[in-house]
């Protein structure tokens, strides 16, 4: 009742039932597009392929963590309920039910079944600072799933349990792939301690064969079912090291309506450590807090090892990949090291993997408040049941007028967004996603206008790159287009893209906000589009520094290049484009660019204009000079140089390809 409270004071039930939003935006985004364009096509395999996504590899739904369990079962009832376009809040609202439910769950099966510990678990759990944060990532909401697991954990190592528990342990985690890896990858972790606790407790092979057996079972599943379902064979983006857990998040009230001064800047020590926030909520760590001082808590924590040293192992394993190869508390370095776990790099945000540890520490506090303080418990329980509910009060105040915004009216610029995208029946938007992601939570309400179309588009924002949908430099020029295509253009350069596809006579195109809408030539202008500024004149003679706040003429940095920095900018692709706009008085020019490439690692750089090389430098990782000479024809004033970059390479967690470093070119006049 508390959790269909929770979920009913949380999620309007227009949306419960299937409504889609208004608009949509950020990682939300990403999921709900997902569902609509996947409930919306016939059933084809293979199985989880979003068709008119990413035209025309396709997009599977997994990479866009539409949650695909959901998804098939409502595309199975989806002729019975037409109009039941999306189930993402449908799922949130289940998740919220579910969390306390599975709580009790998790602390009767340790053992503690009496009432007031029975409301502790449920409220904490509700009440979860991790669980609530985590609304913008849907599928992550599913953390009732590992409260499930650990309840059936402790069904399973139970002496005489029988095998029901574990094996239904191990159809939970082969299911749960469908929900999202990482949470598999926790259901993972304890149903592996299952066998290993039998075996380090009643060091018996017998007793622990049909744990080890089931496990085996659930790895073999997975990996069909994966491979099956085309969740194998994606790339990740980067991240293990930098989206970590810092070791004092757990303790550390970010968030927090009774602290609500504390910056979150002292546990965030990488940069994207957002990603490991962990606080465990007052009433939480008044509970610990009060075990912790008794002695008969700090004797029930000695016993651990003795009693669960496979869960033990599994929750030491899951904090340190967690805390991933750099760990800090809070900015001070505990640990920094080169050494990856094998695989890790898959789990780019590692942060996340404590949750099953936060959890149990959870349920832990309450069975051994419970036997540490015989008289006072009831009274230790309540007062933290009051804190933890106080504690969260703004972040599921934040939650519910997320939800609340998602059903208020579009406003003008989405009508009219929607009215100008409504008479084409393909949508293109370059640079696709695949090529250059900066700008993506720009480009997610051309996405979402398109799914509320069913209309196919070229691109679409994912958690990891296939070889598929890999960006092709080729395919994003100009081509001729037909009467129901619109192209989208995005991005400060990409304005000059639309004089190129102008000057080929293949469309025509209008400028509204930051983004170029091109059309057929034959086609009448969309209304509400200004005509493109043209684009400026370079000036000659002047150093032209590229550094981000002092760089003037950003058109320059025309494609293969990362956002400017402090000190300039990195090229991040394997071919970088210079645009230069010249005076009509210059026809031939001389260019200078100071620059060096990533350390240690020399750059064989080779100039072409007009497909034709003019130059070939190697750039050494020291700052230098780096010059050549180009003409142009008597006709234009304009022209891309293209930069073909030999060995762009990572450097450290950086998830870039970066090749040369470019801080600042000089374009003079040559008689």
């Amino acid at each position: 009742m508390f959790g269909l409270f929770q979920a009913l004071q949380c999620f309007p039930l227009a949306l419960i039932r299937g409504k889609l939003p208004s608009y949509a935006s950020g990682d939300f985004a990403q999921h709900i597009i997902g569902q609509i364009y996947f409930l919306r096509q016939g059933w084809h395999w293979p199985l989880l392929l979003d068709q008119k996504l990413d035209v025309p590899s396709g997009t599977n739904i997994a990479l866009t963590d539409s949650i695909p369990l959901e998804a098939l079962l409502l595309k199975i009832a989806h002729p019975v309920f037409p109009n039941m376009l999306q189930g993402i809040v449908l799922y949130l609202a289940l998740c919220w039910t579910l969390q306390p439910v599975c709580a009790v769950f998790a602390l009767r099966s340790l053992g503690e079944k009496r009432l007031i510990p029975a409301l502790a678990a449920a409220v904490f759990a509700a009440c979860f600072p991790t669980f609530i944060f985590r609304i913008g990532h849907a599928a992550l909401c599913g953390q009732w799933i590992l409260l499930l697991a650990i309840g059936l954990y402790f069904r399973a190592t139970r002496p005489g349990s029988g095998s029901g528990p574990v094996w239904l342990l191990t159809l939970i985690n082969t299911l749960t792939l469908l929900v999202h890896p990482y949470l598999m990858v926790m259901t993972g972790a304890i149903l592996g301690a299952a066998p290993l606790t039998l075996l380090l407790r009643d060091r018996n092979w017998k007793t622990c064969a049909p744990a080890m057996i089931a496990t085996a079972t659930s790895g073999v599943g997975i990996v069909v079912i994966g491979s099956v379902l085309g969740y194998w064979g994606g790339a990740s983006g980067g991240g293990y090291g930098f989206y970590s857990m810092n070791l004092a998040s757990p303790f550390w009230p970010v968030h927090s309506s009774l602290f609500p001064s504390v910056s979150s800047s002292l546990v965030e020590a990488t940069g994207g450590q957002y990603e490991g926030y962990q606080y465990l909520g007052a009433g939480v760590l008044l509970v610990l807090g009060m075990l912790l001082l008794s002695r008969r808590g700090i004797k029930l924590l000695t016993q651990l090892p003795k009693q669960h040293a496979g869960l033990l192992l599994a929750c030491l394993a899951l904090t340190l990949i967690a805390a991933s190869n750099r760990i800090y508390f809070l900015h001070v370095p505990v640990l920094l090291t080169h050494f990856r776990v094998p695989g890790a790099e898959q789990m780019r945000s590692s942060g996340r993997m404590f949750w099953p540890v936060a959890y149990l520490i959870m349920l832990g506090g309450i069975y051994g408040l419970c036997r540490a303080w015989p008289r006072i418990w009831p009274l230790v329980l309540l007062a933290g049941i009051a804190l933890q509910w106080q504690d969260t009060r703004d972040i599921r105040f934040s939650v519910h007028q997320t939800e609340l915004d998602l059903l208020a009216p579009p406003s003008t610029e989405s009508r009219q967004l929607v009215s100008l995208m409504q008479p084409f029946d393909r949508i293109e938007i370059h640079p696709r996603l695949e090529c250059d992601g900066v700008d993506s939570p720009y480009v997610m309400q051309f996405l979402y206008v398109a799914a509320l179309k069913n209309a196919p588009v070229n691109t679409m924002y994912t958690a990891r790159t296939t070889s598929e949908s890999a960006c092709l430099p080729s395919a994003e020029q100009p081509h001729p287009l037909d009467r129901q295509t619109l192209i989208i253009l995005t991005g400060a350069s990409q304005r000059l893209q639309a004089l190129r596809w102008n000057s080929l006579q293949h469309a025509q195109c209008g400028v509204r906000d930051k983004a170029m809408f091109c059309v057929a030539a034959d086609v009448p202008l969309p209304a509400g589009l200004s005509s493109p500024p043209p684009p400026p004149v370079l000036p000659i003679d002047q150093e032209i520094v590229t550094a981000g706040r002092q760089l003037k003429h950003n058109e320059i940095l025309e494609s293969g290049w990362s956002n400017p920095e402090d000190w300039g900018v990195w090229s991040e692709a394997p071919e970088a484009s210079l645009y230069f706009n010249l005076p009509t008085d210059v026809r031939k020019a001389g260019l200078v660019m100071r620059m060096h490439s990533t350390p240690g690692t020399p750059q064989h750089v080779r100039v072409l204009l007009n497909g034709t090389q003019i130059a070939e430098w190697d750039v050494k990782p020291e700052d230098a000079d780096y010059q050549t000479a180009f003409s142009l024809p008597s006709d234009i004033q304009a022209t891309s140089l293209k930069l073909q970059i030999s060995n762009p390479v990572q450097i450290g967690q950086d998830p870039r390809l970066l090749g040369i470093a470019l801080l600042s070119l000089k374009v003079t006049k040559m008689d």
